[in-house]
């Protein structure tokens, strides 16, 4: 389909997740996709380096933004379906992923996406973030080797105890020096894609569910230490179907 407009109004994670679908959807019918996803997104810039993906736009959130998820989803989905009529998109999906089923599978199937057999995530960053990158990391800790870590995810049931990716990576990986977003990082001073490539330079990484377990997948990066602690039903949905090296851990 031509012009088909993704309202995706989910996390940066999912975010990732999307990813193998519209790289195989464009593949597929050499049609790019646009992509509406959060306003509060915008800064992050995740989709504006992705060969895949003409044009971004951006939407309120339905978790937040309206009196309940339920009314949220729906009234979005109206608002955008109206959008892409009026603009003349040659159609509209709004992927949902309240099943117990793979995040990945679902985007597939919502993009008619059936005979694809990568499910490769990706990243898409530019030599400006590169640069970005190594002059935060050259600042923080010269060149020594690193852990990333991520501690707070602003969901208290997906956080690591304070202090416990450092110890951990202290005490399993012989490190010294850290980098933590949130702490030595301000995640709203760079966007999303700098932050992958500080990951990406580090020598092992502490993680709580988020975007930079995804990240890891997408750039082939070992996942030393990630923590689900809402449980193995979560990791199910969300966990990558291209097999990887990561040790994945549901108590502490």
């Amino acid at each position: 389909m031509k012009d088909l407009l993704i309202l995706y109004p989910h996390g940066l994670g999912d975010c990732i997740l999307l990813t193998p679908a519209i790289r195989e959807f464009h593949k597929a019918t050499g049609n790019k996709v646009h992509v509406a996803t959060l306003e509060r997104f915008k800064s992050a810039k995740f989709f504006d380096n992705n060969p895949h993906v003409d044009r971004i736009f951006y939407t309120k959130d339905a978790w937040h933004d309206y009196p309940n998820s339920h009314i949220g989803f729906s009234e979005l989905y109206k608002e955008w379906r109206q959008f892409a009529s009026d603009n003349d998109f040659g159609g509209i999906v709004m992927p949902l992923h309240s099943r117990p089923a793979s995040k990945i599978e679902i985007n597939f199937k919502y993009l008619g996406v059936y005979n694809s057999e990568n499910y490769e995530a990706e990243v898409h960053t530019s030599q400006s973030d590169k640069e970005v990158a190594s002059g935060v990391i050259e600042q923080l800790v010269g060149d020594a080797p690193f852990g990333f870590i991520q501690t707070n995810t602003g969901v208290p049931s997906k956080d690591l105890p304070d202090g416990y990716g450092q110890e951990w990576l202290k005490i399993n990986k012989n490190l010294n020096h850290f980098i933590e977003i949130g702490k030595h990082v301000d995640p709203f001073e760079y966007n999303i894609n700098v932050q992958f490539e500080i990951l990406r330079k580090s020598s092992a990484v502490c993680l709580p569910d988020s975007v930079f377990y995804h990240a890891c997948h997408a750039i082939k990066k070992p996942v030393d230490l990630v923590y689900f602690g809402r449980g193995e039903g979560v990791y199910n949905r969300v966990k990558h179907i291209v097999s990887s090296n990561e040790k994945v851990v549901f108590e502490l």
